[in-house]
C-alpha cells in the first residue's frame, strides 16, 4: 500500500512540471513505433517514403492481436513514465537512478509485447526459434517487460519521494545556496 501511495505521489511531484508529460508522451510515441517499425528497417531503409512509413504504422493495427496492441501500448506508456522520472532524478542529482531506469528501458524495448516483433528482435541474436517452445507464444516477454517497467516505476517512486536533508556548511553563504 505504501509503494502505491509512493507512485501516486512520486507521479504528482513529477507531472507538475508539464514538460515531464511531453517528455512522457515523446518517448512512449518513441518507443511505440520502434517496435512497430523494427521489423521493416531494411525496406524503410531501402525505399524510405513518407507513404511507407505511415502504411507501415497502420498496419501494425491490423498485423498484431489486439492483446498483443494493448500489451505493447501499455509497455512504450510505462517506459515513457520511467524515462521520465530518471529524467527528474538526473536532474535532481540523485545517484542510483539512472542505471535502474535506462536497463528496464532497455528491456521494456527488447521484450516487445507482439510475439512477431519479438521473433524479429530476438532473431537478431539468435534466439527467434526459442518463441515456439513458450506456452503463449511469445506473450510471456510482454508481461515480464510489464512487470520489470512496473518495478522500475515503483522503484524510482521511493527515490523521488525519499526524504532529504539539506547540507549546511557554518558560516559561507555560497555553499549553504548550492547545496540546499
Amino acid at each position: 500500500m505504501k509503494s502505491i501511495r509512493n507512485v501516486k505521489t512520486a507521479l504528482k511531484e513529477v507531472y507538475k512540471n508539464k514538460g515531464y508529460l511531453f517528455f512522457t508522451i515523446g518517448f512512449s510515441i518513441v518507443i511505440f513505433l520502434f517496435n512497430a517499425l523494427i521489423n521493416n528497417y531494411k525496406l524503410l531503409l531501402s525505399s524510405f517514403s513518407f507513404k511507407l512509413l505511415f502504411s507501415l504504422i497502420g498496419g501494425i493495427m491490423t498485423t498484431i492481436t489486439p492483446i498483443s496492441l494493448i500489451f505493447l501500448v501499455i509497455i512504450s506508456i510505462l517506459a515513457g513514465i520511467v524515462i521520465s522520472m530518471g529524467i527528474f532524478l538526473i536532474r535532481r542529482q540523485i545517484k542510483g537512478s539512472v542505471g535502474t531506469s535506462a536497463a528496464s528501458v532497455v528491456i521494456g524495448i527488447a521484450m516487445p509485447a507482439c510475439p512477431s516483433c519479438a521473433i524479429g528482435l530476438l532473431s537478431i541474436v539468435g534466439l527467434g526459434g526459442f518463441l515456439a517452445v513458450l506456452p503463449f507464444k511469445g506473450l510471456e516477454l510482454g508481461v515480464l517487460g510489464m512487470v520489470l517497467l512496473i518495478f522500475s516505476t515503483v522503484y524510482l517512486s521511493g527515490k523521488i519521494v525519499a526524504d532529504t536533508c539539506t547540507i549546511s556548511i557554518k558560516g559561507d553563504k555560497k555553499w549553504n545556496k548550492i547545496f540546499r
